[in-house]
């Protein structure tokens, strides 16, 4: 189902739209609707690199650890 809001631009950036909008002669609905889900569609993925940063991290941090670990375990003598 459908919503309908209530959009206030300021001048210069109605008239850009306006101006990109009648060039590619698309409703102004429809112009706005799918510049709102491409803003969706970017803040989504940089909100995605963000999770995989923090994940990253905790990851990077969890084998650096493990790497420590085995260096010492190859230290160790062997048993003959």
């Amino acid at each position: 189902m459908a919503k309908a809001l209530s959009l206030k631009l300021d001048e210069p950036t109605y008239l850009a739209a306006e101006k990109i909008r009648k060039k590619l002669k698309v409703p102004r609905n429809t112009y706005f609707r799918k510049a709102v889900s491409h803003y969706n569609a970017l803040y989504a993925r940089k909100l995605l690199e963000r999770e995989y940063r923090k994940a990253s991290r905790r990851l990077g941090a969890s084998h650096l650890e493990y790497l420590r670990e085995t260096e010492l375990l190859e230290d160790l003598p062997t048993e003959r």
